[in-house]
């Protein structure tokens, strides 16, 4: 084998005769000059220069070359704008909506970071529990947590390409969801007592009873209307024509419909949750009956002058099981309705 590719080195070897030969008569032909003749057109005098063969196909394969370069570029150009047509096309037409949720997330980012101050501020106001703000992570850790989330879904992606990324808007989103999700137990926390809070003042006798009336009388002590003399009242006198409807000041059952001669006249007892009962003294005409479950704001009653008064009104208690009768307008001047 090795005698053979000598043989055939031998045979194409510049030291072969005939292959010498052929080469020394390339390079003769090539240094072979042609002599070129410009003459001007309106001048006497004309020039000359000789050029080589080897100069010339020099000459006319960089023409070639460049050319062929020319030709390559247009035709990629082309195809380049093609697909860049087609892309704009395709991108085109959702880049107005891309723009829109972009600047949504931004507005999403900046009104979850006021309702986030707002949660805190309001746990502070609540006396809410530290222990259920160590809970909540550092801000640094829920950003890493969010983009090594986002990074391992862009190694298991096989639509995207190896190290290429997803749009910096999802990351912000990312982030922003890893902020609600982490966030979510300072709003439930809140959340519990607003509900717990909401359920007790639901039931509570918040409720005016008369929508409109003169208050002839207030709680505490006063001159009897009646004998003069100075009394401890313990509800309030509130004055209407006779017929004006009462409701029930909040939810509950009604315990007692009774009459009374030298005391409320016609009144109605109802008990409530948290221990509160209420009194609707006076009245002329009643539409409960005891042991029935009202709703606050249910008509019960009509004002009357029953029992012993000197005019038309209701007389009204709120007293608390373990504390007694209060001052029912601290609770009518709360503003819940």
């Amino acid at each position: 084998m090795k005698k053979k590719i000598k043989e055939i080195t031998s045979v194409f070897s510049q030291d072969n005769p005939k292959i010498k030969k052929q080469i020394d008569k390339v390079k003769e032909k090539g240094h072979q000059r042609m002599t070129i003749l410009v003459i001007p057109h309106g001048y006497d005098s004309s020039f000359h220069f000789q050029i080589s063969h080897f100069t010339i196909l020099f000459f006319l394969g960089l023409t070639l070359g460049l050319l062929s370069l020319a030709i390559y570029g247009i035709v990629g150009s082309n195809n380049t704008q093609t697909q860049i047509n087609q892309l704009s096309k395709i991108y085109g037409t959702y880049f107005d909506t891309y723009i829109t949720h972009a600047n949504q997330l931004e507005e999403m980012k900046e009104e979850y970071s006021k309702l986030n101050e707002n949660m805190l501020e309001l746990f502070t106001l609540i006396d809410g529990n530290d222990d259920e703000l160590l809970k909540i992570p550092a801000e640094d850790w829920i950003e890493s947590s969010a983009i090594e989330s986002l990074q391992k879904e862009e190694k298991e992606d096989k639509q995207l390409d190896v190290g290429r990324k997803y749009l910096s808007e999802i990351y912000e989103l990312r982030q922003l969801k890893h902020r609600m999700d982490n966030y979510q137990r300072l709003a439930e926390a809140n959340f519990q007592f607003l509900y717990q809070r909401s359920d007790i003042l639901s039931r509570s006798p918040l409720f005016n009873p008369m929508y409109s009336y003169n208050l002839t009388s207030p709680f505490g002590m006063r001159k009897s209307p009646t004998t003069g003399y100075w009394e401890y009242h313990d509800g309030l006198d509130m004055a209407n024509a006779v017929g004006t409807p009462i409701y029930a000041s909040a939810p509950g059952r009604v315990v007692r419909v009774t009459y009374s001669n030298v005391g409320y006249g016609h009144h109605i007892i109802i008990q409530h949750d948290f221990g509160f009962s209420t009194l609707y003294g006076h009245c002329s005409r009643i539409y409960v009956r005891s042991g029935q479950e009202v709703k606050a704001g249910e008509q019960i009653a009509e004002v009357g002058a029953t029992g012993n008064v000197t005019g038309p009104h209701l007389h009204y208690e709120i007293f608390i099981s373990e504390e007694g009768k209060t001052d029912p307008e601290q609770y009518m001047q709360a503003g819940v309705y």
